[in-house]
């Protein structure tokens, strides 16, 4: 079964959330990853300041039927497709929806270079998509392996 991918950066329309930034992410995120779950679909989330980039891989149909769920999302506008493509492997094979924070967390000042990427106004190339991503698929390799290797122990 061949692997696809989609990654899109859209604006966050901050007056439709309908609770505290932490409870709203947490909700969102519970139902992505139920979702996510069921379709057989694994990705990642990178929240910044005004936008937010989704990645998503799977199959070609429930990676498309979770696009026009988020498309629907009345928080999100201006979204724009970063790129989709069949893919080889998976980025995040064992992350039902990775997600960074980077509004001035812990995240934001350990990767700098991101927050202004995903934040500015021009469109993001595939590789500067691709790099972004890049940043954090390795952590979650190195994660699931450390989890393995803990059941093991």
């Amino acid at each position: 079964m061949q692997t696809y991918r989609i990654c899109y950066r859209a604006r966050i329309n901050w007056t439709r959330l309908k609770h505290a930034l932490p409870d709203e992410i947490d909700h969102s995120l519970n139902r992505i990853r139920q979702m996510n779950r069921r379709a057989g679909v694994t990705g990642a989330l990178l929240l910044a300041d005004e936008h937010m980039i989704q990645f998503l891989e799977g199959s070609t149909g429930p990676v498309l039927e979770t696009v026009y769920c988020a498309m629907s999302d009345e928080r999100l506008y201006d979204m724009e497709a970063i790129f989709h493509e069949p893919a080889r492997e998976r980025l995040f094979p064992n992350s039902l929806m990775f997600f960074r924070d980077l509004t001035g967390s812990v995240a934001a000042s350990r990767y700098p270079q991101l927050r202004p990427l995903i934040d500015r106004p021009e469109k993001l190339t595939r590789d500067e998509g691709l790099s972004a991503l890049h940043t954090f698929a390795g952590d979650v390799v190195q994660s699931s392996l450390t989890n393995g290797m803990l059941m093991l122990a």
